[in-house]
């Protein structure tokens, strides 16, 4: 063969080698990324009689499975009630069979009550009233949860750190509770979510920039827990609920005292903690001490001793932080002053110590901080991943209805 040919022949070999490469590795500018959608169900509204729905579209309404269509073609754009007549769910003049009806709409959104929503509303009757959950796909949810979660104006890293840290809550949520009726609540007991009336541009473009990113640890979604405030170090998982994972130690974490929360404290009458522990279903009619329990490693109580009658009880910090109130005692990092009559709480941080300190993680991104490094650091170990690498496909489609 003459030398030219085989120059020839060798060039046209390397062309379609860096060809072929440059398809596999790299993206063309008009291609998008493939991605597989997550469903959660989200729990709007725990128990009513009524609820105000409308919608900017006309709605279609199916049974629990979604195959058959109970009615179609409904406008919703003035509002109606949906409530129980005959023991019956009915909407707009429908009465509809069974405990479970889910509403769809050719619109964007749903609007229940005064909020927006994406994706579609289920109604549950019970023995006692209607409860209201949001199917919503996981980037629609997050779009309503950040705005509640964190200031909007916070950097950019750290909102992108917060994507991914409840990304990765909800997933991990949805999955452990994929025989329950709902996946996650509205409020403080899973994160605050408001739907699509509460989305703003800068946490859009956090969760768009983190899409499908979420933390994994051992092969599995990492439950990444976050609270407001940790008072300089983070807790152990395994105190609070039981939770033993290496990313859930507990860290120092020294930038989080700009935070309102990072001191506190309150005053409580005697009279109304009897009150608040009898509200809660114990049998104290009288307080003679409060004390402090064993505190963990990190300065965290695990436990709060109440006398009572001459009798020591000790009540798990948790427990006794619900029955005074969450926001009254702020954390389980704190002391105990007893007075003639009244008892003085004091000390550090916002939330249950687990997990991400939001404030910290606002200070970590002041100093130019990643929002991956922001992550590593509050959850050692742990991988930032897409989620289609970590689920499998059966995972998805069971998250998808299919």
């Amino acid at each position: 063969m003459p030398k030219k040919t085989i120059i020839y022949s060798f060039s046209a070999i390397f062309l379609l080698v860096v060809l072929f490469l440059g398809f596999k590795f790299f993206k063309l500018s008009g291609e998008k990324e493939s991605f597989v959608p997550f469903f959660v169900k989200v729990r709007i509204i725990k128990q009513t009689d009524k609820f105000n729905i409308s919608s900017n579209g006309l709605v279609d309404v199916f049974d629990s499975t979604r195959t058959k269509i109970l009615a179609s073609g409904i406008d919703l754009s003035s509002g109606t009630l949906v409530s129980l007549k005959e023991g019956k769910i009915t909407l707009a003049g429908n009465l509809f069979d069974g405990d479970n009806i889910q509403i769809i709409s050719s619109g964007e959104t749903i609007r229940v009550e005064k909020n927006n929503y994406h994706g579609q509303i289920i109604v549950l009757k019970n023995k006692t009233g209607l409860m209201v959950i949001n199917r919503v796909e996981i980037e629609g949810y997050l779009k309503g949860v950040l705005p509640k979660e964190v200031y909007v104006f916070w950097p950019f890293t750290m909102l992108k750190a917060q994507a991914i840290a409840s990304r990765s809550f909800a997933i991990f949520e949805a999955l452990r509770n994929s025989n329950n009726e709902y996946d996650l609540t509205s409020d403080t007991y899973s994160q605050v979510y408001a739907g699509q009336s509460s989305e703003n541009y800068r946490t859009n473009r956090a969760v768009d920039k983190t899409r499908g990113l979420i933390l994994e640890y051992d092969g599995n979604v990492l439950p990444a827990f976050f609270q407001s405030c940790c008072g300089g170090k983070t807790r152990n998982a395994k105190n609070v609920w039981g939770v033993d994972l290496a990313p859930l130690k507990g860290v120092k974490c020294p930038w989080c005292r700009w935070s309102p929360y990072y001191r506190w404290k309150n005053k409580e009458r005697t009279e109304d903690i009897v009150s608040r522990f009898q509200e809660s279903g114990y049998s104290f009619d009288k307080i003679d001490d409060i004390r402090q329990g064993k505190i963990d490693k990190n300065g965290f109580l695990l436990f709060v001793r109440v006398k009572s009658r001459g009798k020591w009880y000790d009540i798990k910090v948790q427990d006794f932080r619900a029955v005074l109130g969450r926001s009254n005692i702020k954390s389980a990092k704190f002391k105990i002053k007893k007075y003639p009559r009244f008892y003085l709480f004091y000390g550090y941080g916002w939330g249950h110590g687990v997990g991400m300190c939001q404030w910290g993680a606002f200070g970590a991104s002041l100093r130019r901080w990643s929002a991956e490094k922001i992550l590593i650091h509050y959850y050692p170990g742990a991988q930032i991943m897409p989620i289609e690498e970590v689920l499998d496909l059966e995972t998805l489609k069971t998250s998808l209805g299919i």
